[in-house]
């Protein structure tokens, strides 16, 4: 009996530490397409980049998808139609962050010597 408690405590503690990812992608099937979610169970905001490369599907997702989700939710993605008559799969990439950090740009073209107005 001895033995049996410090086990049991043991086992429910790695049990608990190997729950779901707090942020994770989601898949719904439907009839004619597929939508992909990202979900957040965490208590806080968290910044997604998600890169999907799609074999057989209509539209093509290989652009990245850069999104903030918000605490406790469930946040659209992206929809997949797949092409009749062929096999359709895909693979992704999702990275997490805490944060979204914003990148400023300067896009006014700059004069260079001897050039005017």
């Amino acid at each position: 009996m001895k033995i049996f408690i410090p086990l049991f405590v043991s086992l429910f503690s790695f049990t608990i530490s190997a729950q779901d990812k707090p942020v994770r992608l989601v898949e719904e099937k439907q009839k004619k397409r597929t939508i992909l979610y990202v979900k957040n169970d965490t208590n806080e905001d968290k910044s997604v980049f998600l890169k999907v490369n799609p074999t057989g599907y209509r539209r093509s997702a290989q652009r990245p998808i850069l999104k903030k989700i918000p605490p406790k939710s469930k946040v659209q993605m992206l929809i997949l139609i797949p092409l009749t008559d062929t096999e359709s799969y895909y693979t992704h990439t999702l990275i997490v962050n805490d944060t979204l950090q914003a990148i400023d740009i300067d896009r006014s073209k700059r004069l260079k010597k001897g050039d005017s107005l």
